[in-house]
């Protein structure tokens, strides 16, 4: 299963916070190598939500798409993990 991060997802053009053109405002999620590898993701990008804390994350159809992917328990243990970390 080829396991999309949140900007493969959106197309939102924010993949790289190091954009060498410097078109693109920086995602704090791509940039977020203390998440990298938690649900399958690069960086923070299939645990976006909870890096974001935004209210509106919790209604975002990805976030919704790696938790049938992940399965609600592995989803909640990746979340643990990266707030261990952070």
């Amino acid at each position: 299963m080829n396991k999309l991060n949140c900007w493969e997802f959106k197309k939102c053009n924010r993949d790289c916070a190091c954009d060498p053109s410097g078109t693109h405002d920086t995602c704090p999620v791509a940039d977020e190598s203390s998440a990298n590898g938690l649900n399958g993701g690069v960086n923070g990008g299939r645990i976006c939500w909870a890096i974001l804390d935004n209210p509106q994350c919790l209604q975002c159809e990805f976030r919704y798409k790696v938790m049938t992917e992940e399965g609600f328990l592995n989803t909640c243990h990746a979340i643990g993990k990266y707030l261990k970390s952070a």
